[in-house]
């Protein structure tokens, strides 16, 4: 078999013994060309991330706290509260000049940008508490992040768990509204 394109026949790579230094220099061009071009095929290109991070790590990162408990004032894996949640998730992901701080603060911070077209990796707040069922949520107090298809991830007041919710029910009747971390 003869592969005009690369000047190079399929018996010559099985004769191959590996020293490059005996490898004819076209052979060697057309090798290292291959493998620039399959790594440049490999690297994902991210969305609208925060911090030129890309979408998937924010969202994978949030993933990798589902399941710990929610304990007000925490912030490690043995107990997190929302607002630590998002610090730490964006921390992990490696947000630049990103700070603590409790959920007022977040939504009176200039570098939370509201926007009103969220991606995945955004930070969704509300802007009232909802009863349901005899249940208080304390929503103007909460955040969480956006992960796509009318979901989020945030420390659940059902569950007392990170876990994953949608937006409907009362997390719809509490006004939810959308911002980005985007402080570079």
């Amino acid at each position: 078999m003869h592969c005009e394109r690369y000047r190079t026949r399929l018996a010559d790579a099985r004769l191959w013994d590996g020293d490059w230094n005996k490898m004819e220099p076209n052979k060697q061009k057309t090798i290292v060309i291959f493998i620039v071009v399959i790594l440049i095929a490999c690297i994902p290109l991210g969305a609208a991330a925060p911090v030129g991070i890309s979408e998937s790590a924010v969202v994978e990162a949030a993933k990798g706290w589902i399941g710990a408990d929610s304990v007000h004032g925490g912030n490690n894996t043995s107990g997190i509260d929302c607002s630590h949640l998002v610090y730490q998730v964006y921390k992990q992901v490696g947000a630049k000049s990103i700070v603590f701080q409790t959920v007022p603060d977040m939504k009176k911070n200039a570098d939370y940008v509201s926007i009103s077209s969220p991606t995945p990796e955004d930070v969704i707040f509300w802007g009232k508490d909802v009863t349901k069922n005899d249940k208080k949520y304390w929503l103007s107090v909460h955040v969480g992040i956006y992960i796509g298809n009318g979901q989020f991830i945030h420390t659940s007041f059902d569950t007392k768990k990170v876990a994953i919710d949608n937006i409907t029910g009362p997390y719809q009747d509490g006004a939810p509204y959308f911002a980005r971390w985007s402080h570079t």
